[in-house]
């Protein structure tokens, strides 16, 4: 995990900022929050940006619709849909995917993709 998404979650973490995303209702309200609690991550690369949400989601249980699929390692995403760990290009949240919504189970959102 790089040096900025730690800091990152250790300022969420000092504004209790884990409950108040928890707390909101729906993912762009979640995402409102985020952006306000860390409005620098504005700024961020969309892979420093998704690896937070990552690890918010994955790590402190805060659904920020990432995929169940997708994993990430050493600066590279991965889509792990069919068993194996195949390198990928997908965005955080994922609206729609061709291979996990192919029997209908369209995922989309409105919400803007880190």
């Amino acid at each position: 995990m790089k040096d900025k998404v730690r800091k990152a979650l250790a300022m969420i973490r000092e504004k209790k900022g884990f409950n108040l995303l928890r707390n909101c209702s729906t993912l762009d309200e979640r995402y409102g929050k985020l952006i306000k609690i860390l409005p620098e991550t504005m700024l961020w690369s969309p892979m420093l940006a998704r690896q937070l949400v990552f690890f918010l989601q994955k790590k402190h249980k805060i659904d920020l619709g990432v995929c169940p699929f997708y994993t990430m390692n050493n600066g590279r995403q991965y889509c792990t849909i069919g068993g194996d760990k195949v390198e990928c290009l997908c965005r955080i949240p994922q609206p729609y995917c061709i291979l996990r919504d192919k029997k209908g189970k369209n995922k989309k959102r409105k919400t803007r993709a880190f």
